[in-house]
């Protein structure tokens, strides 16, 4: 209940910007038709009877979630998040000072208990209203049974003694009520009014802002919108009356109104009335009615076109929650997002979100022009941490948790300000751009990929990690690395440094040279001595397993002499030669080379319908497809885009292309669940369309 209450009450909010801004529009456009006002009611009906709307750059609604759920589960003061910072800065401090000390106390946070009794006071209020119309209707129903048809051929009309004042009652078959007290020209006018309303459809309307009034009660504004929209509703159909009425016809509509006025009170069950709404206005409107200018109308409609747009709209979307995963049995480190983000401005703001306690978060540069000092900030539950950050840059969020666990935990972040991207590559991915290194007293470290035995670790750290370049370049300032900063370290061995990355102690040395080294099996090379092609065919190498590079036969031909210049084999083989039917496949038909190895792998075991038993029996084209990187996932990824790639082979190349885009877990679709290829590639699209429309031609 408390969060049905608390999703009403971000709509009531939300809707309240609508109707102050509507009230603005009827002042300004009193010169226009009133059936004008009367649409812009309908779009404050659309704001609070839709539960979903549509994000906008133009919508004016500050904030689509004023009151956030995430702050119920919190023991701290709640957070107002209306989308204008100097009302935030205003109340927020206050809620500190007043809940705040409330839950410091107690341990609980007063917003549960507040918002339970709010949802029961709610539901009270409400049914309250819908009973007392209830009610109404059955007393004013008592009232009609006398009541008679005016004629044969009038049978929607009825006269009665019991009423004193004409009304409008019912929705799929509404008959109008009249006083039987009314004398002919009365009658007239009075059946005119009311079948305006009848033809407008206003019985139905009426009775829909009723039930609006009911659920949105709580809101002050709701009551105000309901009793302006019952006045628009009577002149707009005072208008339809009198529009071809001369002079003298709207002086004795005029007179009728206050006649039909003098002495009545409301007629309850919310039906409408005759001359009871804003009386002494109407009369007033009528004698100075005259037709709008058509320049009025032309200029009143967009205005009413520009209201919708802005105001039944959510500003769009730029919080989200980030996913960042705590491996099993590991110990305390910073662990980063599979997500990318990017402030939409120069600061963000984030939050704890499933999973975390009190905690470290830092940003990790991915893709940044200015230099950013990667400093933990204090993160806690319930409290919003604002970090400075270069606008349009993108980052990695990072964490400082741990995991005693045998299973994977998942954390999240909520991140407000920003867009989010899937990462175009995973640290494993880019850390053979430029092996991961670390500069410590000007000394460069390099990562050996061992991971430390040492079991007598002293508590004391030797320094920390304090700032971090992209993986793709090389620190310049000491204590900097180029795979995250946050981390601690301490001296080993000679020449070596140990490192805590991902709750585990990874070894560095130092091998000399400028920090520009890339490794081939236990050799350091500089990547200014290398080809190209051989550092491209290193960085595939180098991804693949132990077990997968003992396959690989063919070396490119100056890695060989590089380790052994006086003897240089036939087994040395120039880059095109090592990297073998791939340049092969560039020299001649790219798609041609791939589809024939999907074809060899599509061919058996023909009894299975498991890809994965297909990838099993061709393990070797599989690789080479994998090997082919980018080649492969042109080929596969247009496919996919022309669509229809429901079958076998559909689903192979969704497996190639997961495992070159690294997107497994990343998105909602897995390439070994998902029904059909082309479903996983639908789903990769929607959701990371940043890393295929590169490929796609």
């Amino acid at each position: 209940m408390e969060k049905i209450f608390l999703k009403l009450l971000n709509m009531s909010i939300a809707a309240g910007w609508l109707i102050l801004a509507v009230i603005f529009l009827r002042i300004l456009l009193r010169k226009a038709p009133r059936w004008l006002s009367c649409i812009l009611w309908g779009i404050v009906a659309v704001r609070l009877v839709c539960p979903v709307s549509f994000e906008s750059s133009l919508s004016l609604i500050p904030s689509a979630e004023t009151i956030s759920p995430e702050s119920l589960g919190q023991s701290q003061a709640p957070i107002m998040s209306s989308g204008i910072p100097a009302l935030n800065s205003t109340v927020n401090p206050i809620l500190q000072e007043t809940i705040g000390a409330a839950s410091k106390a107690s341990g609980a946070n007063p917003l549960n208990t507040g918002m339970h009794l709010a949802g029961i006071f709610w539901i009270l209020g409400m049914i309250f209203l819908l009973l007392y119309a209830f009610v109404s209707y059955l007393r004013l129903s008592v009232r009609l049974r006398e009541a008679v048809p005016l004629g044969e051929a009038k049978k929607h009309i009825w006269l009665c003694d019991g009423v004193n004042s004409s009304f409008i009652l019912g929705i799929l078959r509404p008959r109008i009520y009249l006083p039987s007290g009314l004398n002919q020209e009365e009658t007239r006018y009075v059946l005119a009014h009311e079948r305006a309303h009848l033809k407008r459809g206003d019985h139905f309307w009426k009775l829909l802002a009723y039930v609006l009034l009911s659920v949105y009660w709580f809101h002050p504004l709701m009551w105000a919108a309901y009793m302006l929209f019952g006045r628009d509703v009577e002149l707009a159909c005072d208008e339809k009356v009198i529009g071809s009425m001369n002079s003298s016809g709207k002086k004795a509509y005029s007179h009728v109104l206050v006649t039909c006025s003098e002495g009545k009170k409301m007629v309850l069950a919310c039906p409408l009335a005759f001359g009871e709404i804003g009386v002494k206005a109407r009369v007033k409107a009528v004698l100075n009615y005259q037709k709008p200018a058509f320049w009025v109308i032309l200029t009143a409609v967009p205005v009413c076109i520009a209201a919708a747009v802005c105001f039944l709209t959510n500003p769009r979307q730029d919080a989200y929650q980030v996913r960042i995963v705590i491996p099993a049995g590991s110990e305390g480190g910073i662990y980063y997002s599979d997500e990318e983000i990017s402030p939409n401005k120069g600061r963000l703001t984030l939050w704890a979100g499933e999973g975390l306690g009190d905690t470290e978060v830092v940003l990790l540069p991915v893709d940044a022009e200015k230099e950013q000092l990667d400093t933990p900030a204090y993160m806690t539950p319930g409290m919003p941490v604002e970090i400075k950050a270069e606008k349009g840059a993108w980052f990695r969020i990072g964490v400082n948790a741990d995991n005693s666990t045998d299973e994977d935990r998942t954390v999240y972040v909520k991140a407000e300000g920003v867009e989010v991207r899937i990462a175009s590559g995973t640290e494993e991915d880019r850390k053979y751009d430029v092996i991961p290194m670390v500069l410590v007293n000007d000394k460069y470290y390099y990562d050996t990929g061992r991971e430390s035995t040492k079991a007598d670790r002293s508590p004391d750290m030797d320094g920390e990690i304090i700032s971090a370049v992209d993986g793709s370049e090389i620190p310049a300032e000491n204590n900097q690395s180029n795979f995250g900063a946050g981390y601690s370290y301490q001296f080993g061995e000679k020449d070596t440094i140990e490192i805590q990355v991902n709750g585990r102690w990874m070894i560095f040395e130092y091998r000399g040279g400028d920090g520009s080294l890339i490794r081939y099996h236990n050799h350091w090379y500089n990547v200014e001595d290398l080809s190209e092609e051989t550092i491209e065919w290193l960085k595939w190498y180098n991804s693949l397993s132990e077990e997968e590079q003992l396959s690989v036969s063919a070396v490119p031909w100056d890695l060989q002499l590089s380790e052994n210049p006086d003897n240089r084999t036939e087994d040395a083989v120039k880059p095109q030669e090592a990297q073998g039917s791939l340049e092969e496949a560039v020299s001649l038909d790219t798609d041609k080379a791939v589809e024939q190895l999907l074809n060899t792998i599509c061919s058996s075991p023909s009894a299975s319908s498991n890809p994965r038993d297909y990838v099993e029996e061709h393990y070797a084209e599989y690789r080479e497809l994998v090997y082919y990187g980018e080649y492969t996932l042109r080929y596969c990824l247009n496919r996919f885009q022309d669509g229809e790639e429901t079958g076998l082979e559909g689903r192979i190349m969704a497996l190639i292309c997961e495992e070159l885009l690294q997107t497994k877990g990343k998105i909602p679709a897995d390439a070994d669940t998902a029904g059909t290829g082309q479903f996983w590639y639908d789903t990769l699209y929607a959701h990371g369309s940043n890393l295929v429309e590169p490929y796609l031609e």
